[in-house]
């Protein structure tokens, strides 16, 4: 529909929602497992008890080490590590294809975007990060991408609560 705004314009128009909000969700679910949106990140062990999925505390640790940062910032954190995975497998699978040995590959990836995430990494003298993705970029693109989910879930839950709370706000 040519009148529609699309989300992230919608989203971008919305008052900043610090990202102590995202992580405050938790605390003030008496049931967060029976959220729509992340509550799939939590469930219960034998004996009752809340789970959590160890993404979780991780990615939301990581969320609060920016100290001015915002749930929309971390929304589009997200975004790009989701992007940026699933362009680095495209690319990776057309060079393999290609017959491009693995020394190369990581080159060719640094030349072709420094997007991708491998310039700081390679540039760095060890290059440690380029080499275990290397190894296994299955594993550590599947990796990001997970912890990229969770984070967008929080951000988007938390700018969603901050909205629904505008929503209802008598006028």
């Amino acid at each position: 529909m040519p009148g529609d705004v699309p989300l992230l314009e919608r989203l971008a128009q919305l008052p900043a929602v610090p990202v102590e909000q995202a992580v405050g969700l938790v605390e003030a679910m008496a049931e967060p497992g029976g959220d729509p949106v992340i509550g799939p990140l939590f469930g219960r062990d034998d004996e009752g008890n809340i789970v959590v999925n160890p993404l979780v505390p991780s990615v939301l640790e990581h969320m609060q080490a920016k100290a001015d940062g915002t749930c929309y910032g971390a929304l589009l954190e997200g975004l790009t590590g989701i992007w940026n995975a699933a362009v680095r497998a495209a690319v990776v699978a057309r060079l393999r294809a290609n017959g491009l040995p693995p020394d190369d590959l990581l080159l060719r990836l640094q030349k072709l975007s420094p997007t991708l995430g491998f310039a700081a990494a390679t540039g760095s003298g060890t290059g440690e990060v380029a080499r275990e993705w290397l190894a296994d970029p299955f594993t550590q693109d599947a990796l990001l991408v997970q912890q990229c989910v969770v984070r967008l879930l929080f951000a988007l839950r938390a700018m969603a609560e901050a909205r629904g709370g505008e929503l209802v706000k008598p006028s």
